[in-house]
């Protein structure tokens, strides 16, 4: 494997725009362009890249470095925002995609280059990949956007069109993230790097004084991997999975760590307090991250997570012992005192993939720092750490503590930081219910599709079960009255299937998601932002996935997924969320209400490479009064 050495590029900081008011309204323009970025000084080729580049609005802050992500940008509560996405991207892909077997005992994702490719004859993605030009959608991740502005994934804009949205950001001070959201191509258009930071502002965050600009810092961290040629390394990225005789899985497990586009970079800090906006921008991969001293010994003292995915919570909360988990999409919103440290401080990821959070919830500090002591002696030469889980190298980036500088003359906040108020539910509360399974193709060789969910409907006499179909019972654990049940039965699987779910205009629903696959999903819904109200083990274990065979192999015309022992959620699992984790053998309760616009949205599992090949499923919010049939 060739060597990059780590730690020996600057962090790049994207630059910070705001829109440009023109009477009651704020314009932005942004535009997709074909580009080249160098993602690490050892490497010999710029890499041929796509990105977002602003066409029109004020940059309040010069931008640092070289990165392929798109400007932050930044807005206040309410602001109400036109935005016009310009494709303007020439030619095709600009990297190569394809499958590989493992070959001599190795996972050929954790290989770059092109170890183990399939012969091309029978890599249909590849074929179709080579000729894949620009069509584009952007999706304002976590907004709560007009139907028309979300992004729904056939509105695709071709070279030489725009979309034009608008974005009212009525909503609380979060970090949401834009990216390319078209159908089937999501996974390569984000991994070409069509994503970017968007920050709401508003006067309950200022009130807190945090740290701002130079001590506000947006990590987008993701995985990559290199193309190489009989040279070595090229520079070029490769979308490169891993298959097993021709079959799954599918998902994109790269062996870089970038940051802000760079991979393994360094940030020299102050002695002062500054605030880092986490976002996992990867395609598939979970990260469970550490912050480290020079002698691997665990910091968590000068360290507090204050907001997650939609905004702040109540209370600062210490990061986890066991690692602060981010699967693909999800944000954190910490504070990290540097007055506290000296010397280089490291953020390690311990994380499996694909993730299902099975590993010892407290790490092993001694392989950690056997892990550190590897990287000083060996550097770009340190062996993999743990190949067979798919985390070839620990290190995502390092911090180098100076004393010099003016410092943020900030301090970490103590006492309540906002008001929740979690939606109000009962036993009258609507339910909804899904099922991530497995999924058999035909003649069970389909990989592509192995994953779906089962979208279910509620079987009552005005809308009885179709003919021919088993029944499932479920009684929602959140229900005080433990003797109903609800007669459900499966209505849809795939993205293009019959809409269903038809959800009244300033409903609050509860939704239950079941993972009887072997892997941890990300789950997000478009629109809203809801609150986990509870987690459950299920029957079903990673150990035993459900098929979908097994889900309708009943005695009777009613089977019950009955949950089992509650489970203890992450402190920054209760804050305001728009993705939820859901673990193997787990079924989650998430309660939100759908307001204030109506139309057609998505939900769907935040694993790129699932979301474009059938883990998504349409909804549609309607006003109460216009009559709809199957509500």
């Amino acid at each position: 494997m060739d060597s990059l050495t780590p730690f020996v590029d600057e962090l790049p900081i994207p630059e910070v725009i705001e829109p440009e008011q023109h009477c009651a309204l704020y314009h932005l323009s942004m535009k997709a362009v074909a580009a080249k970025v160098k993602l690490h000084r050892d490497l010999r080729e710029e890499a041929r890249v796509w990105r977002y580049v602003p066409a029109r609005g004020k940059v309040v802050q010069a931008g640092k470095g070289q990165t392929y992500l798109g400007p932050t940008v930044q807005v206040r509560r309410k602001q109400n925002v036109h935005a016009e996405w310009i494709n303007s991207i020439k030619g095709t892909l600009p990297f190569s995609v394809i499958k590989a077997n493992a070959a001599d005992g190795l996972t050929p994702q954790n290989v770059p280059g092109r170890a183990g490719e399939l012969a091309e004859a029978v890599d249909m993605v590849r074929m179709q990949a080579r000729g894949l030009r620009a069509a584009l959608v952007t999706h304002l991740h976590g907004g709560r956007t007009p139907a028309d502005s979300d992004g729904w994934p056939d509105n695709t804009s071709l070279t030489g069109q725009s979309a034009h949205y608008t974005y009212p950001n009525d909503q609380a001070a979060c970090m949401l993230w834009y990216h390319d959201h078209a159908m089937h191509v999501t996974r390569l258009n984000v991994y070409a790097g069509l994503a970017g930071a968007w920050l709401i502002r508003d006067d309950i965050e200022d009130a807190l004084k945090l740290p701002t600009g130079e001590f506000e810092i947006p990590l987008v961290i993701q995985d990559r991997n290199l193309d190489a040629d009989e040279n070595g390394l090229t520079g070029q990225l490769l979308h490169k999975v891993e298959v097993n005789n021709g079959t799954g899985p599918a998902e994109f497990f790269g062996p870089y760590t970038l940051v802000n586009g760079k991979i393994w970079p360094k940030l020299e800090v102050q002695k002062t307090l500054y605030r880092f906006r986490l976002l996992n921008g990867s395609n598939a991969r979970s990260y469970k991250l550490l912050f480290i001293d020079e002698n691997g010994e665990l910091i968590r003292d000068p360290i507090v997570q204050i907001g997650c995915d939609q905004g702040l919570m109540e209370e600062a909360i210490s990061v986890p012992a066991g690692g602060l988990i981010l699967m693909p999409a999800e944000r954190a919103d910490i504070l990290v005192d540097f007055s506290q440290l000296s010397g280089s401080i490291y953020l390690w990821n311990i994380a499996e993939a694909p993730f299902d959070n099975s590993l010892p919830s407290e790490p092993s500090l001694a392989t950690v720092r056997q892990e550190l002591e590897s990287l000083k002696q060996h550097g770009a030469d340190t062996p993999p750490a743990d190949p067979d889980n798919r985390r070839v190298y620990p290190q995502v980036m390092r911090f180098d503590v100076t004393a010099t500088g003016t410092g943020s003359g900030s301090v970490a906040p103590s006492g309540k930081l906002t008001t929740l108020t979690p939606p109000a539910v009962d036993d009258t509360t609507p339910v909804r219910f899904m099922a991530l399974v497995e999924h058999e193709g035909p003649n069970n060789q389909d990989a592509t599709t192995m994953l779906v969910f089962r979208e279910y409907v509620q079987a009552t006499r005005k809308s009885p079960m179709p003919m021919g179909t088993t029944g499932l019972g479920f009684t929602p654990p959140h229900w005080a009255d433990k003797t109903k049940h609800l007669k459900l039965y499966c209505a849809a699987q795939e993205f293009y299937d019959k809409i269903n779910w038809l959800v009244h205009a300033g409903s609050t629903e509860v939704w239950y998601i079941a993972n009887f696959s072997a892997d941890a999903h990300p789950i997000h819904v478009h629109l809203v932002d809801f609150t986990v109200i509870g987690a459950w083990n299920c029957d079903y274990t990673a150990n035993q996935p459900l098929t979908a065979d097994d889900l309708f192999t009943m005695d009777t015309d009613i089977a019950s997924i009955t949950p089992g022992a509650e489970k203890v959620l992450d402190p920054n699992e209760i804050g305001p969320k728009d993705t939820v984790r859901v673990e193997p053998g787990t079924l989650v309760a998430i309660a939100a209400t759908f307001a204030p616009y109506t139309g057609r949205y998505m939900y769907h599992c935040h694993i790129l490479e699932h979301e474009d090949h059938d883990m998504m499923r349409p909804f549609v919010v309607v006003p109460e009064w216009v009559p709809h049939h199957d509500m």
